[in-house]
Formats: structure tokens, sequence, C-alpha cells
């Protein structure tokens, strides 16, 4: 079979040159005065037979058009013909053209013609990554919407080379996501995360995008802090054509809609995505260290107690189905002259809701791999979430002239997760033999804006052009008490009657009885200044020099604190105590149970290290040379990086100041060989650096309920050196298809990865520098068109889309570290091999679409392990999608899909017979850590275009 799919690879290869590389010409004609379409106007190419003729909405489309400059014909019967000269097609490219014709009469009246490119479509994605002079993948807006995909983290699944991890974060060639650099509409994002080096794909929904680029090599006008890939997400462009549609959907998700639903109380907004402040420290709450420094038994113990709500019991109600609901519209107005403003609006919100059982075990590991290995607990963990989100794009073009334009982009993110978890059975160490029930209410909403103005001048008399974008960047994560507790039933005793008991630590801390308030905010400046300057060359492969700089300043500050509920001693009842502690959920917390003698007290638990302030600056600048020679195009040049990275925190011993002032010289080579006219032989090296985030060098530590785990900073860690190099040869067939085949290799020195740390019953993880790693590995991507292959319309309807990965990587930690862990290990979550393949049937005459797409990926890490706690292995899942759109008329479409198909089974694993020296999980020898399926999801959807 593979000796098969090779041959098959190298006939497309080499076949696929006899097809010349083609543009389009497309766009709408209107009446000048009454702005109506026209139709049935004849648009052609002058000398030619190529032309088209308006259709219902005044839309034409000549297609298979030679790259060159072209004169168009535009007539109809009682107006007057246009001739419009100098239109410039491309090839791989459509260019558009709208023009409004003047009624016949003794002057001729003014044209108004309006040009854009369009940059959401797969050809045009393709031909992006065919001119660019990086190694480059990528999707489409286009692309998305043959798919079920309702975010980026979704869509970045079907990119080659890309996993997804927990739903939303994003792997480039099994490289960890911290190694990944984002930017929004060519402004760098911020990290999202409290707790690690990331961006949540998830916060932005794939209808709101244009398209996605992924740069897998570096050059000197890009940020250098990456290493996985550069990852670039452009906003949808303001419109050549007005309109205004809205869009309704709604989801079923099987073992979920119509169920059983657990939830604590909720505020008034939170189907807005954010806390009304129900959830927020009481007005009047007494400061940390009035409550540190107050006895347990003191009035103004007893009086902040009460002033908490008390809700800790979960209503019962029925998940509804998913629903969302959208609204956008595009606008033109005409300034006079050259001038013109468009934009392009868009309002979504929604609502879903996931309910499913997880399996949780963990063992007790022995050396004596003969006998049987224990569990330490064995857990089902009832998890209810419903996610309501609510997003804002709003996109301005003002184009002064056809060489000057300003954007200006804005995208808005309000997201809010309601989490209710309830962990049920037993735990063999602690009450071993009596039933668990453990708790977690957990709100957290996340907040996200990105804004850029951004400008664009040409100066053709000096052959340069100047683009300088500045960026703002505003993050909120709030997660408002938090409540976790842990309650037992103790079958040997008779008064019990099968009730719980609520276990209450002695003293203050992460994991009992206690609620938790996080609120995390992070400010973002940038701007930088791109600058190019033609020194020969021609149009097509023109020799340039490339100059800019890029400042960019961040400050985040983050607060949590947390306090638990105890029942001290000293002259307190014990029997009062225990009757305290058999009381329902709802009223053990209740405010006559709060007091200073024989009740409950609160406990302030927060330390200084539970709050940090931070700031970074960067500044970076960049010389670099395109220099074309025949077949040859090399490009590179140097970048010079100085980061200058503080963090003002404490300790129990007092203020921690760390500062992290680095300079990073980088440099890069990159060369292109055409090997024929539409294939494309590419060579690239880059030296990139990655760079500790706050988070992991502030001493804060996080508790997670979900993996019964703490998170642990490390003020030490150092910027990690990357070497990068990659081998790619590509081939264009036909416009929107592409075939490559490429290979990388990736040096790390000093790379920060995440560490067991051992502890006396859970696994802590920390953050540390480990001495080396490398990653290597080869891709393989096939987007085909059957189009005029076969001699049946029908299978000339079919598209493929199919990409392959093999990757291999190790990290070594050196011979100075201690033996809590492996030295030498794979990357954190990557993947042997990664595949994913799509197939589309488009009718277009009919406005039918079906399309199906499939993903799968090698076992992989999920967590460090080490010989108290084995590695965590996720293993292989199938998942595939299915999605039906049918344009009922031209104006109203229906969609419908059903998300993974197979509902296959989540399995997490622990490597158990790792002192076997087996690395490869073993299911019927190794053990399950989690296991769990959420669902196959059923939508539709409907959409209506004024």
């Amino acid at each position: 079979m593979i000796k098969n799919l090779n041959l098959f690879i190298v006939l497309l290869l080499f076949s696929s040159q006899a097809i010349a590389q083609t543009g389009a010409i497309k766009g709408v004609i209107t009446d000048a005065h009454t702005h109506e379409t026209i139709i049935g106007a004849n648009v052609l190419i002058e000398g030619t037979t190529q032309g088209d003729a308006t259709d219902l909405d005044g839309s034409f489309e000549i297609r298979q058009v030679q790259p060159g400059k072209y004169t168009l014909l535009v007539s109809f019967i009682s107006y007057k013909t246009v001739k419009l000269e100098d239109v410039h097609v491309q090839e791989d490219m459509v260019t558009a053209i709208n023009l409004s014709l003047e009624e016949d009469a003794d002057e001729l009246g003014e044209v108004v013609v309006t040009a854009a490119r369009e940059t959401s479509t797969q050809m045009a994605v393709i031909s992006e990554i065919k001119k660019s002079l990086n190694v480059v993948s990528g999707i489409s807006s286009e692309q998305m919407r043959l798919s079920q995909d309702k975010d980026a983290a979704q869509a970045m699944s079907r990119v080659p080379g890309v996993t997804i991890t927990n739903n939303r974060f994003v792997m480039v060639r099994g490289v960890p996501e911290r190694y990944n650099q984002v930017m929004i509409n060519n402004a760098i994002a911020p990290s999202t995360e409290v707790d690690r080096r990331t961006f949540s794909f998830d916060l932005v929904p794939s209808n709101t995008l244009d398209r996605m680029l992924v740069y897998k090599s570096g050059s000197p006008e890009n940020p250098g802090d990456f290493s996985g890939g550069l990852i670039k997400l452009y906003t949808k462009n303001a419109f050549t054509e007005d309109f205004t549609s809205v869009n309704f959907g709604m989801g079923f998700r099987m073992g979920t809609t119509f169920n059983n639903y657990m939830q604590a109380t909720g505020s008034r907004t939170d189907v807005l995505g954010f806390d009304d402040g129900l959830r927020r420290i009481p007005s009047g709450f007494p400061d940390r260290e009035v409550l540190q420094n107050s006895s347990r038994f003191s009035q103004s113990r007893e009086d902040a107690g009460k002033l908490l709500r008390n809700d800790f019991l979960p209503a019962e109600s029925m998940a509804i189905p998913d629903l969302s609901a959208g609204f956008s519209f595009g606008k033109n107005f005409d300034l006079g002259g050259p001038a013109s403003l468009s934009t392009v609006t868009s309002f979504n919100i929604s609502q879903s809701f996931q309910q499913y059982n997880r399996d949780f075990y963990r063992y007790f590991t022995w050396e004596d791999q003969s006998a049987p290995i224990l569990k330490r607990f064995e857990f089902i963990d009832d998890t209810y979430e419903k996610d309501n989100r609510v997003g804002i794009i709003t996109n301005w073009n003002y184009r002064i002239n056809a060489f000057n334009r300003i954007e200006f982009k804005n995208l808005f993110n309000q997201i809010g997760e309601n989490t209710t978890m309830v962990r049920e059975g037993y735990d063999n160490q602690q009450f071993a033999g009596n039933l668990r029930r453990n708790y977690m209410l957990q709100y957290r909403s996340r907040t996200i804006y990105s804004g850029q103005l951004e400008g664009t001048h040409q100066f053709p008399a000096s052959g340069s052009s100047l683009n300088w974008v500045t960026g703002v960047n505003y993050l909120a994560e709030k997660e408002p008490d938090l409540r976790r507790f842990r309650t037992v039933r103790f079958e040997d005793e008779a008064s019990s009657e099968g009730g719980f008991s609520m276990i209450l630590p002695p003293s203050s801390n992460l994991f009992e009885t206690g609620r938790y308030w996080g609120d995390l905010r992070e400010y973002g400046l940038s701007n930088g200044i791109n600058f190019v300057k033609d020194i020969g060359g021609t149009e097509e492969k023109p020799r340039q020099i490339k100059a800019g700089y890029l400042a960019e300043y961040r400050n985040r500050t983050f607060d949590a604190r947390y306090i638990n509920y105890l029942y001290p001693g000293g002259g307190n009842d014990p029997a009062i105590g225990e009757q305290i502690r058999k009381q329902p959920l709802d009223r053990i917390f209740s405010p006559e149970n709060i007091r200073r003698t024989n009740g409950l007290v609160i406990e302030e638990g927060t330390r200084p290290v539970d709050s940090y302030t931070a700031f970074n600056l960067l500044t970076a600048g960049y010389l670099s040379l395109v220099y074309p020679v025949g077949p040859f195009n090399v490009s590179g040049g140097a970048r010079m990086e100085y980061n200058l990275q503080q963090v003002d925190a404490a300790n129990d011993l007092g203020p921690l100041d760390i500062r992290n002032p680095v300079f990073s010289p980088l440099g890069f080579l990159n060369l292109d060989y055409s090997v024929t006219e539409n294939t494309l032989f590419r060579l690239g090296y880059g030296k990139t650096v990655n760079r500790p985030e706050f988070r992991e060098i502030a001493p804060f530590q996080y508790y997670d309920f979900r993996l019964e785990a703490t998170v642990t900073g490390n003020p030490e860690l150092q910027v990690a050196d990357i070497h990068n190099v990659d081998l790619r040869i590509e081939t264009y067939p036909r416009p929107g298809e592409t075939i490559s085949f490429g290979v990388f290799y990736k040096y790390f020195l000093n790379p920060i990865e995440a560490k067991i740390a051992v502890q006396t019953e859970s696994p802590g993880f920390e953050y540390g520098n480990a001495e080396s790693a490398f990653n290597y590995g080869a891709e393989i991507e096939i987007r085909k068109s059957f189009q005029d292959v076969f001699a049946s319309s029908f299978l000339n309807r079919f598209q493929v889309n199919l990409n392959a990965s093999v990757i291999r990587s190790e990290v070594d930690f050196g011979p100075g570290e201690d033996l809590s862990q492996d030295q030498k290990r794979p990357l954190q979550g990557q993947s042997p091999y990664i595949i994913n393949a799509g197939l589309v049937y488009d009718d277009a005459a009919k406005g039918f679409q079906i399309g199906a797409a499939y993903n799968i990926f090698g076992q992989r890490i999920y967590a460090v392990g080490n010989y108290l706690f084995p590695t965590i292995f996720e293993l292989p899942r199938h998942a595939l999608d299915l999605t039906v759109s049918k344009s009922i008329t031209d104006k109203f479409t229906w969609k419908a899909g059903v998300q993974d198909v197979f509902n296959a089974q989540y399995r997490f694993f622990e490597n158990s017979t790792f002192l076997n020296g087996s690395t490869k999980i073993n299911v019927e020898q190794d053990n399950p850590i989690f296991q769990f399926r959420r669902g196959t999801l059923f939508t539709t959807s409907i959409s209506y275009i004024f």
C-alpha cells in the first residue's frame, strides 16, 4: 500500500506540470444611480473570446485566465460601454472588479471602479503560501465553512503537522504549545492562560476568521520567539459588496441534551459569558492580613464567615439543546474620488452543554512488577460543563487611493465556563473502604480584546513600500468563588443512614473544603514598522531590502485568595462538630453554623506567593535581503531582540524581584529553487528563542482538582535557544491545488519543560530547563480537485485534502538530574504520527455540498511522570466529522453536521511497565488513568443574506 501511495504522489508531482497556472476575474455590475444590480450585462476580455454575463445577482466570473494585464469591455443595452484597462490577473488569485454603469446619454458619466484581492478562499491561501519566502501551511475561511469546526482550535486540527490538546491548545510538529508564537492581524497576541505560556484558540470563533497561516520556518521580519510555529490569525476583511446576514444554529449532543444536568447557582449575566458580581468576595469582607492576624474564635471571623454565600449544593435541571445566533453586515461608503471606506461587523452568541462520566484512577506503583499493582484510588467523575460565548468583530478599511490604505481591526470575545464535577469512589489510603464523594463547583470567565491600527503605503516612483501596525491587547481571566470540598460516608456507622460527612481540614490548605478567587489582568501595547525597497529584479521576482523594528510592552497583575472552613479544637464540643459535618450540603455552611463557639470558622490560607505583578518589554530590529538569481530566490538576514522581563512577587521569607534582561542575536537564511514553473524546492535555516512566561517564573502554586496535582513556577528558568532546519518540495498543479513533501529538524539548548515533583500523596509539576532536546520528522500534504479529471461529472465534483506527519523527539535532562524521572524521554505532547483527511463533494450548480473530515494522532505524553507516578500517555482515537450544506435559494442556506461520529473513547494510560523498559502503552498490561466519551454532536443551522 505504501509503495502504491508513493507512486501516486510521484505521478501527481510530475504530471501536474503540464497544467498552467491561471487566475480569475469576478465582480458585480450595478446601476450608478439606483445601485441595483444589472442582469445580463456582458463582460469580455478585449481581444479574446473569454467572458461572462452577469447573473440574477449582477455577478460575473471569468475563470482560467492566464496571468497578465488585460482590458475589460463591459456593455449592456441603454448603458454606456465601459473600457477598463490594466486589469492585473495573477496566478492563483481572484481579481475583484465592481463597476457602476451610467445610462447612455450625451456625456459619459462617472464610472466608479473598485478592486480588491480576496484572501479567504482556498485558492488565495494556497497562492499566499506559494509566494511566501518561508515554509508555510494554512487554512482558509472557505475550507472552515465545509466543516463542523466552531472555533479556531478545531479548524487548526486540519493543518499539516498540527495537533490539538485540551481542545484548545495547538501543537505544531510535536513541539509543545509553549514554543508557538501567535499573532492576530500582524500584532502579537497575549498568552491567555494563568498557569502556562500558550494561546487558547477556542477563544476565536471560526466564523470570524478570514484565514490562518502557520509559519514553520523563520525570517528576520517575523518575531523570533518560536520554534513550533508562528501562527497568524486574520479576521474577516472589509468586503467590496454590501451585505447583511443572520444565522441561527442548534445542537444535540448524545448523552447530554435533554438529560439531567447539575450546576451551581449562576448570575443573571452568565448567558453573556461573565459574572455580574454574584460570586465575588462580598463587600465588607476583611482583608487577608486582618483575618490572618485574628483569632479563630474572634468575632471578626464569625462575621466574615456569615457574609459568604451558602451555595454548595448543585441544582439539578435538564440540559437544553445547544443554541447559537449571529448577525453580520458589510457596508461600503463612497468618499469621492479614489477614496472609499468599507466595514464588516459581526456579532455571535452561543450556549452549549456537555455531560460525561470520566473514570479516574491512581495506583501504588511497586518496583516488583511481578506483583499486582494496587489502586491508590478509583473514582468516577460526573462532569457537567456549560459554555456561554459572545464574539464581536468590527473591521474598517479606509482606502485613501490606489497606493495608500489604513485598516482598523477589532476582535472581542467573552467566554464563561460553568463546570460542576462530582467525584465518587474509593480512596484506599485515606478513609479506606468508605465511599467518597468530592465536589468542584467552578466558574471561569475569560475576556480578550485585540485591536490593530495598520497602514500600508506604496511609493511607485521609488519602488518602495511602508507598513506600520499598532496593536492593543487586553486579557482578563476571573475565577470567582471556586469551591472544592470532600465528603465521606462511613459504612460502619449505623447513625449515618447512608449520609455523607464533610471532611474538614485541621488548617488552611489548597485541597480541603475551601473557596478560591483568582483574578488576572494583562494589558499589551505593540508597534512595528516594516520598510521594503526594490533594488532590481522583475515584477514577479523583485530584489528587495527589508528593514524594520518591533516594540512590545506587556503588563500583568495577578491576585489569588483562598479560605477554608474548620471546626477548631480547644473548648469546642467534638460531638457538635460531628453533627455539623453530617448535615446536608445546603445547610452545613449556612450562617447559623458559622460561630465562634461550637461552630465552623473560616481561616485565610492566602500566602504572599499567591499574587504577583509583572511587565515585559521587547524591542527588536531587523535587516534582510531578498535576492533572486535565475531559478533561485535567496532571502535572509539578521534580527536582534532585547527582552527585559520582570516579576515582582514574594514568598514567606520576603519580596522576590525577578529580573531577566536577555539579548538574542538571531540569523535566518531561506533558499527557494524553481524546479519548474509550478514546482518549488525550499531550504531554510533559522535560529530562534523561547522565553519563559510570567506564570512560569512566578512562585505561585495552583491546585488542579481534575488532575489531583499542583503546578508551581520556577524563578530560575533560562531562555532556550533553538536551531531550526526545513527542507520542502512543493508543486501547484492548478489554482487551489498543492502537493508538498518536507522534512525538518530542530535542536534545543536549555528547553523549558514541565517536570514532576515528588510529593507524598499527589504529584506536583514545576517548570525547569533540560540540558538539550531534538525534534525531527517529515510531512506530506495533498490538496487536489478532481475537476476535469474524470469523464463523470459526478466524480469531477470531489475535492480531497490529505496531510500526514511522522515525528520523533527526545529531551535530555543531563547526568546531573535526579532519578525521579527518566533522563531521556519524548517531548511532552509529541505524537509519533498525525493524519488528517478530508473529502468534499461540491455541486455548485445545485448549491449542494457534503464533506467528511478525519483525524488521528499517535500516542503522546499527557503528563510527565516518575517512579512514584509513571508517565501518563494519551492514546490514539479516531475522529470523524460530517457536514452537509444546501443553498435553498440564492440567499437562504441550510447546514447540518455530525461531529465525532464514532464517539471514540478518550483514553489516558500510565506507563505501568516502564521498569521493564517499555515505553509503548499496552492496554492489557498498563493501567488506565482517565477514560471517557464526550458524545456525538448533531448540529443544524440556517443563514439568510439580505
